[in-house]
């Protein structure tokens, strides 16, 4: 749409009210962004439009996208300067735009105008915003064309921000044309100084800025990515309903996971009773083993120190020794026995599984054998049906010899004629059939499709 197509509703403004500038009033706290020249128009942005603006140009990149200013235009009573002072702004929901330009259309401005007197009945609209993805900060002939046209009062701005290269600037009338400032101030209650300070940080893109912003909110640009990341590629909006699906299935997903997490849990804390079940079993079981010998072990240890009675130690020790190796080989020897026994029972397990293969195999040669020997008793008789087959084929040659001698007299060529003709009639009366029942089927199927087209009318009338 070119400048001259583009139709605005009439819009008043209020003449600049005299109210003291935020940076002189204490109950607000406000920071330099950028450098503001001591020449410029002073303006005031507050941190709640500010945000908003970052968000809705993050929003899409790929485009231009744009709104209005909604403040103040003001004098400061102490020293007569104006200055703007911008608490809101506004979306244009109806627009035309492409990736290199932004255009109000009748429907946006009349929707802006409608929003302002709804939402801010007490405010001006003091300028207007748009992006600029990657093209940097400027103002190009058509942005001319809207603010000298449709922005033309001396105190309103425009405002300019780059998404993609993280830059933005504002624009001020100054001897009839369009400047950019050398910065501005953003301002917000004394109370929320310390976000204020992480927003201009977070705006002129300064080493070390955190992340995130007051009251562990995400940054626009952050949360600008994070839902890129999310959502890529966007799925497309099916009516007003589509956030509220896309928060469903968001919350499904997180129910799914948790359900996931505590699943592996209680696997986890099953796997982990099993194994203490399985331990506490052990200790049991060599608690049980401990008793048993204990007593065993208390009377051989009585018989040893009878038997010791006036030896010495030195004996004592020796003989103990000499018991203690003749144990430690009588288990080695019961170790090596059972090793043994192992190996026996394994090639036992072997040879019955040798043994149950060939009992089958065994099996299946005497079914054989059995068949061969059925195939055998019938053979003389199978002789003899081949001999008969033989003499009735032979007497049937013979049969068809005469008749290929009759076929070849006058009377054998009438008849082979009218053998063909009875042929014919018999392949007409077979097409004749496949016919008709071709035409049965059609009948059928056009009786049934017309039955509820006519049930379909009836219903219609009634």
């Amino acid at each position: 749409m070119s400048g001259d197509e583009m139709v605005f509703g009439e819009v008043s403004f209020r003449e600049p009210a005299p109210m003291k500038r935020p940076d002189s009033d204490p109950r607000f706290a406000c920071v330099a962004c950028q450098a503001p020249g001591p020449d410029d128009l002073p303006i005031f942005l507050d941190a709640a439009p500010a945000d908003a603006i970052e968000r809705h140009a993050l929003s899409d990149t790929t485009v231009e996208l744009g709104g209005v200013l909604l403040g103040k235009e003001c004098v400061d009573p102490a020293s007569g300067r104006p200055f703007v002072w911008v608490t809101q702004s506004l979306e244009a929901k109806h627009y035309a735009n492409t990736q290199a330009s932004f255009t109000y259309t009748h429907d946006s401005w009349e929707e802006i105008t409608r929003e302002r007197d709804r939402l801010f009945p007490g405010l001006d609209v003091v300028g207007w915003y748009h992006t600029h993805p990657n093209f940097g900060i400027f103002l190009s002939h058509h942005d001319l064309f809207i603010h000298q046209n449709f922005f033309a009062q001396p105190l309103q701005t425009a405002y300019v921000v780059d998404p993609i290269q993280g830059t933005r600037g504002f624009f001020q009338w100054a001897e009839g044309r369009m400047a950019q400032v050398g910065g501005f101030h953003l301002c917000a209650e004394r109370s929320g100084r310390v976000a204020l300070s992480r927003l201009a940080d977070q705006l002129e893109s300064l080493p070390g800025a955190p992340a995130s912003g007051g009251g562990g909110t995400l940054s626009p640009r952050l949360e600008a990515e994070l839902i890129k990341m999310m959502n890529r590629p966007a799925p497309p909006r099916n009516g007003p309903g589509g956030e509220a699906l896309a928060f469903a299935a968001l919350l499904g997903f997180l129910g799914s996971l948790a359900l996931v997490i505590l699943a592996a849990f209680g696997f986890w804390l099953r796997q982990v009773d099993a194994r203490m079940s399985e331990q506490a079993e052990a200790l049991a079981s060599l608690r049980r083993e401990v008793e048993e010998t204990s007593p065993g072990r208390k009377l051989a240890m009585d018989m040893l120190l009878e038997k010791v009675g006036g030896e010495t130690p030195e004996l004592f020790v020796d003989r103990y020794e000499k018991l203690a190796r003749s144990r430690d080989e009588a288990r080695a020897q019961a170790a090596a026995q059972r090793s043994a026994s192992e190996d026996l029972g394994l090639r036992v397990k072997e040879l019955r599984a040798t043994s149950a293969a060939l009992a089958a195999d065994l099996d299946a040669a005497k079914k054989r054998l059995s068949t061969y020997e059925a195939d055998a008793k019938e053979a003389p008789k199978l002789r003899e049906r081949v001999a008969e087959l033989e003499r009735s084929g032979a007497e049937q040659l013979a049969e068809i010899e005469d008749q290929r001698a009759i076929l070849a007299t006058a009377e054998g060529a009438k008849a082979e004629a009218a053998h063909r003709t009875l042929n014919a009639y018999k392949a007409a009366a077979y097409a004749g059939g496949l016919v008709s029942l071709l035409l049965g089927v059609a009948t059928v199927f056009l009786y049934v499709r017309a039955v509820p087209a006519a049930a379909d009318g009836a219903g219609r009338r009634t």
